[in-house]
């Protein structure tokens, strides 16, 4: 059958124009296409540099809030304690009035103490008002955690490592330890031989 086409040459091919519904209808659906592609771009365009103007805008909002947030840290650091400096200036007041009426009115040493131990137990009502309060050490077993020893002292009284001596008051800061109070504690003093007992009488006589 090849051989009825041999004889054809190329000029003799006619070449048919497609009609002119064949070609609007391929060109056609492509042109939809690209058009709907290209909206859905700029929508997508549009979508992404408004996302981007909302992340500028919060950015540079919380940079705002987080200057704010420490300035206000920074004030609250700096004046946390004006209450309690005013009410300590109420002490202050107190104590220079009572040595200024010691001294103008010739008082003896025992109506100035007086006037000093007032002015010492309204420091304490201010401090305990604040939170700082003094806890006692006498008579309790020594607890490092609240308090420091500075020397042991011999003793049959109390059990050994009895707080015997309070050298300086420890203070509470609400339920914190805000300063350990320095003690002397106690211990078992050391037992005396007889034979050593009887030479430290017999260097006693002499």
């Amino acid at each position: 059958m090849s051989g009825e086409f041999d004889d054809v040459q190329e000029d003799d091919l006619e070449v048919l124009p497609p009609e002119p519904g064949e070609a609007e209808a391929a060109v056609g659906p492509r042109s939809d296409e690209v058009a709907r592609l290209t909206a859905a771009l700029e929508d997508k365009t549009r979508e992404a540099r408004e996302a981007g103007e909302k992340y500028l805008r919060a950015a540079a909002d919380f940079d705002n809030y987080r200057k704010r947030m420490q300035r206000d840290l920074a004030d609250f650091r700096k004046y946390a304690n004006e209450q309690f400096a005013l009410e300590l200036l109420t002490v202050v007041d107190h104590l220079g009035l009572a040595l200024k009426h010691a001294a103008e009115s010739g008082e003896t040493v025992q109506g100035l103490q007086q006037g000093v131990e007032l002015v010492f137990r309204q420091l304490g009502e201010v401090l305990e008002k604040f939170g700082i309060k003094r806890f006692s050490a006498e008579g309790d077993l020594f607890d490092p955690a609240k308090h420091e020893a500075m020397m042991q002292v011999p003793t049959g009284d109390v059990p050994e490592n009895t707080v015997v001596q309070v050298l300086q008051d420890g203070y509470l800061y609400h339920e914190k330890i805000l300063r350990h109070a320095k003690v002397g504690v106690s211990k078992t003093p050391e037992r005396t031989l007889p034979e050593e007992r009887t030479e430290q009488e017999g260097s006693e006589d002499e």
